[in-house]
């Protein structure tokens, strides 16, 4: 595919279509988000869970594998089938790359050799200040100087310790590249908007606030206001997959 022609993205939306709302939800954050970081893309969607298809990683120049609710460490055959499909693109198709974001980070680093397990401190709901590596530093420009980034994250599961040979770009497994560079991989949201997101600590996962008061969840909404770096993230993530 030539550098110059739009990058052709194929987005995995692992989240099971029992809620079909959260799930049109999730395609439409990326629909805009993408739109927003790369306004040329060609982006097509595919089903993984119900349909069980999957795109031909050689027509793409990028693989999103989105969050979803799930548990990346279950063995429900759609998720089995998600983690040996990344296995064959990196191993098949290594001119074709692949971001995973909260569900789709979590997997991705399973399917290469992994462990995911529950977080020690309980569920997450808030925009988080990621603290960057050196490595992460070099990677992310636009932060260097401060030396975090500042993204949404909604999860109830973590990675333990990440794959062989991946390189660590922030502390505490949130995000991280392959040595082989075609492999990129977020904790946090970067394409989940306020309004996605107060929605989420409000309506998708009673996870997230059932044991808040009343003034605990309009102090945890207000936070959701915080600024981040989610377009400017996605706009590395678009440069990256060209390189």
């Amino acid at each position: 595919m030539d550098i110059l022609s739009p990058l052709k993205i194929a987005v995995l939306v692992n989240t099971p279509l029992d809620n079909k709302e959260f799930w049109l939800d999730v395609r439409e954050s990326w629909r805009e988000s993408l739109k927003q970081a790369s306004p040329t893309a060609e982006v097509d969607f595919y089903d993984p869970v119900h349909k069980r298809n999957f795109p031909d990683a050689s027509q793409y120049n990028l693989v999103v594998l989105s969050g979803g609710k799930a548990n990346a460490s279950c063995n429900e055959p759609w998720v089995l089938g998600v983690l040996e499909y990344v296995r064959e693109t990196v191993r098949d198709h290594p001119k074709t790359k692949i971001l995973g974001i909260c569900w789709g980070h979590q997997a991705l680093n399973r399917a290469l050799g992994a462990k995911v397990q529950l977080v020690t401190t309980g569920p997450i709901a808030a925009v988080e200040d990621v603290r960057l590596t050196e490595a992460g530093k070099n990677f992310f420009e636009f932060v260097a100087e401060a030396g975090f980034y500042t993204a949404p994250e909604f999860h109830a599961w973590e990675v333990a310790n990440p794959a062989p040979g991946f390189i660590h770009l922030a502390e505490n497994n949130e995000c991280f590249m392959n040595e082989a560079n075609t492999v990129l991989t977020f904790q946090a949201h970067p394409e989940v908007s306020h309004a996605l997101a107060k929605k989420m600590l409000l309506e998708e996962d009673k996870d997230y606030n059932r044991n808040s008061s009343q003034q605990q969840i309009e102090e945890a909404l207000a936070k959701l206001d915080r600024p981040t770096h989610g377009r400017k993230l996605l706009e590395r993530a678009m440069s990256w997959a060209r390189g």
